[in-house]
């Protein structure tokens, strides 16, 4: 019972959180966005790290581990580790600089045509969406294990809190509460990693009773090009997903932004890193042959800790599924209320953008409650086969809009067409047509292409595109 209070008492605080940021927040899209640009390094360090720290980290990346094996699990977050510092080195300063909401606004920046103010917003729908589906599995199965709570009625529940406060309190309710969840999953992934190395033995003690156990699961399987995939679509994705770049327009100043991805890098490192060589292994040892790897860490939590840690472990991943789908969920519901129809509702009244902002979120969050009432398997695959679109069709045109002078807009618009279109070839059709190697391994080189071809062969930008660009480069 006492599980059952302590995730009660958590989800209301999310509410109240949100009602009293509703003030603040709906007569501005400044403020509703990106919290009015003044949050603090650590404050944001501490939000980028629960946003990406999502129920796939917790549930999913020991789900991975259980079924997938050490190195591939490692292949695959290791890319979000290396991506942090590309993210810091490419694109952090220069887009703190541009002083929009989003990563549609500087591609319509950068290239200013109709089929990228349509088609990019598409995509971060359709691939947060995809997202936001894989992270309710992870609350659903979480309640449904822990607190005895039915699946469908859980992500319910779940979905109408955080879209409450998404809805009303916009970023600066996220900040808020994402910095909670971010310091609530940290802290019961470290008790948690530390209290079963210490039943081990010694810290590695269960990694090496479980490896000698499954030698798979030290071992890296034949095919690794699967997991090079894994590696190149989180290092790539990492600089352009939408909501990491929303949380570098929060920064104060670009220094504070390139400060916080950095900080966040090592939190999220040292969280990874003990979920994969400290708990995952005890999930091999006690729970061989589970159906459902995902289930690993609920089973590990209930058998090895009391009620109270239950409760807090329930409300953790519940903080990891909310700390990113209400990320994911403004970022997509700004895909829509400002990137879509932000020229349109430009026109109307302050009320009428704010119902708008509101509509859209609530939107999208139905959509998302429904496709997650018959979830996928595997978790961190399937979120992963999503944030792969993104990589593919945004990372070539962003980064070499930013740095490579011959970037033009024939060049932006086909590295942005191409990579979409071979990753859903690669990824739909690829093995019927004989491609062995994983869609981002093809996508993006061909991404690249398109972008010098267009670069070197197309108009080049007008004069004052380049100098704005330009601009963007020059120290504060």
């Amino acid at each position: 019972m006492i599980e059952r209070w302590l995730v009660l008492v958590y989800l209301l605080v999310c509410v109240v959180v949100g009602a009293l940021a509703t003030r603040r927040v709906l007569g501005s899209a400044d403020e509703y966005w990106v919290a009015g640009r003044r949050v603090g390094t650590w404050v944001n360090a501490l939000a980028i790290m629960a946003a990406l720290a999502s129920g796939g980290s917790l549930v999913g990346v020991l789900g991975l581990a259980y079924s997938g094996g050490i190195p591939a699990t490692l292949a695959l977050f290791a890319g979000a580790v290396v991506g942090f510092p590309l993210a810091t080195i490419l694109v952090a300063a220069p887009l703190r600089r541009l002083a929009k909401f989003t990563i549609t606004d500087f591609m319509v920046f950068r290239y200013p045509h109709g089929l990228v103010r349509a088609l990019v917003p598409t995509i971060i729908v359709i691939s947060l969406t995809v997202y936001m589906v894989a992270q309710m599995k992870a609350a659903g199965i979480t309640a449904e294990a822990l607190l005895g709570v039915d699946y469908g009625t859980a992500i319910t529940v779940a979905t109408v809190v955080f879209v409450l406060y998404v809805s009303f309190g916009g970023m600066v309710a996220v900040t808020v509460t994402d910095v909670m969840q971010g310091a609530l999953l940290f802290l019961l992934m470290g008790v948690t990693a530390v209290v079963l190395a210490m039943n081990a033995g010694s810290p590695l003690g269960s990694l090496q009773a479980a490896t000698a156990a499954s030698p798979a699961f030290g071992q890296l399987p034949a095919g690794g090009s699967g997991y090079l995939d894994y590696f190149v679509i989180w290092a790539s994705a990492i600089p352009v997903i939408p909501h990491i770049v929303m949380r570098v327009a929060t920064a104060r100043d670009p220094r504070s932004a390139r400060l916080s991805l950095n900080l966040a890098t090592v939190m999220y490192g040292v969280m990874i890193l003990s979920a994969i060589l400290l708990i995952a292994p005890v999930g091999i040892l006690e729970f061989p042959g589970l159906t459902d790897p995902d289930e690993v860490f609920l089973r590990i939590i209930g058998e090895n800790f009391p009620p109270l840690f239950r409760g807090l472990a329930v409300a953790a991943v519940l903080a990891a599924v909310m700390s990113t789908t209400d990320a994911f969920l403004l970022a997509v519901s700004s895909a829509v209320a400002h990137d879509l129809l932000g020229g349109y509702l430009g026109r109307k009244s302050k009320r009428a953008q704010a119902f708008a902002r509101l509509g859209a979120t609530w939107l999208v969050g139905a959509a998302a409650l429904y496709w997650a009432w018959s979830p996928p398997a595997l978790l961190t695959q399937f979120y992963t086969a999503g944030v792969g679109l993104l990589s593919a069709g945004l990372f070539v045109p962003v980064v070499f809009g930013l740095w490579w002078r011959r970037a033009n807009l024939l060049g932006g618009l086909a590295a942005l067409v191409a990579g979409v279109a071979t990753y859903s070839f690669v990824l739909l059709f690829g093995p019927r047509f004989g491609i062995g190697l994983g869609p981002i391994l093809v996508a993006l080189p061909v991404s690249l292409a398109a972008m010098l071809a267009g670069g070197l062969w197309g108009r080049s930008d007008p004069s004052d595109r380049a100098r704005a660009v330009e601009r963007l480069h020059r120290s504060d």
